[in-house]
């Protein structure tokens, strides 16, 4: 009897080994497939911090960091030079002599030339310091920051982006910047995105995954993922950044408590210079709600020269800095 029951315990504990053996083996099969899949469609992130290669499986909205020497050109042509700004001298890819910023490069103009000199200036002061430059568009911070500090540049628009990403990998500064292709908002989603075909720095995100035509609106072309600033911290290099963001008015999405507060809460961001033109013309509240943003943070609103300005928002100049009160120390 005893030996019976002992016989039918080593049966059963050979069927249910057999059982798990094959079960492995069929789920090892399903996650191989999985991964040679999603490795195929997705873009490898590489976090320049640790050096190290990870991909994220449970996400689609990590940040989608391109690798500039082999960005994906789409047969499109574009021309480089080498530009100097004070004593640094790069590569720049441009658009044709019809573009907005592309037509000043040719004429021998450095669009906002003055606003990146200074940045270069206090990214030299203190060595501590990075560049988080949001809305990258050819790289005209990005590119000469780059030889200065550590950078990363995210621009949506994939035709400036390929033109950056030539000029990173022509200058031999891929070590220094990371380069992203995605547009930051206040939720992870799938945006249409418009471009005006003569300035391509003036992309907008549509409310929707579709945009229809009109007989004034160019249909939108293009769509682009999302992700928030906090999904910038894993690229951070620093504690400590300098934030340049020109977003055609979509920054009151950018800085919200849900989507910006973790990355305030961990690095040190003493300067963002945002362009205000466009996002003073946003509603009341999502002005306000901006502006508490930066309030809560002891940050106030200074000029490019310095000046601290009044509570009439909707006169302040076409640039504004928000600036930590307490750090005197740095200032444009």
């Amino acid at each position: 009897m005893t030996v019976d029951h002992s016989k039918r315990r080593a049966i059963a504990l050979v069927i249910a080994c057999t059982v798990v053996c094959l079960l492995w083996v069929y789920d090892t099969d399903i996650l191989a497939s999985i991964s040679v899949a999603t490795t195929d469609n997705m873009e490898l992130h590489v976090n320049k911090s640790t050096g190290k290669l990870f991909t994220n499986l449970t996400s689609v909205f990590v940040p989608n960091v391109v690798r500039p020497a082999s960005f994906d050109s789409r047969n499109e042509e574009f021309h480089c030079r080498n530009m100097t700004l004070t004593d640094v001298t790069f590569p720049i890819c441009h658009f044709t002599a019809g573009e907005f910023v592309s037509k000043r490069l040719l004429n021998g103009t450095y669009y906002e030339g003055r606003s990146v000199t200074d940045f270069l200036r206090l990214l030299r002061l203190d060595r501590q310091l990075q560049l988080v430059d949001i809305g990258a568009n050819l790289g005209l911070y990005s590119l000469p920051a780059a030889r200065v500090a550590h950078v990363i540049a995210v621009e949506p628009n994939w035709r400036s982006m390929l033109r950056l990403a030539k000029a990173v990998d022509l200058g031999g500064v891929s070590s220094n910047i990371t380069l992203v292709h995605n547009a930051i908002c206040s939720v992870r989603t799938t945006r249409s995105m418009k471009v005006h075909p003569s300035n391509q720095g003036h992309a907008l995100l549509a409310k929707t995954t579709k945009c229809k035509a009109t007989p004034t609106d160019k249909p939108c072309k293009t769509s682009v993922r999302t992700i928030l600033l906090n999904d910038l911290l894993p690229l951070m290099r620093s504690k400590s950044a300098l934030i340049k963001i020109d977003v055609e008015g979509h920054e009151v999405d950018v800085f919200t408590d849900s989507a910006a507060g973790q990355f305030f809460d961990q690095v040190d961001v003493p300067i963002v210079r945002i362009e205000w033109y466009w996002c003073k013309r946003r509603s009341t509240d999502l002005v306000q709600s901006l502006l508490n943003f930066f309030y809560s943070r002891n940050c106030a609103a200074f000029s490019e020269r310095n000046s601290k300005l009044g509570n009439r928002y909707r006169r302040w100049p076409f640039n504004v800095l928000f600036r930590k009160v307490h750090r005197t120390d740095i200032r444009l």
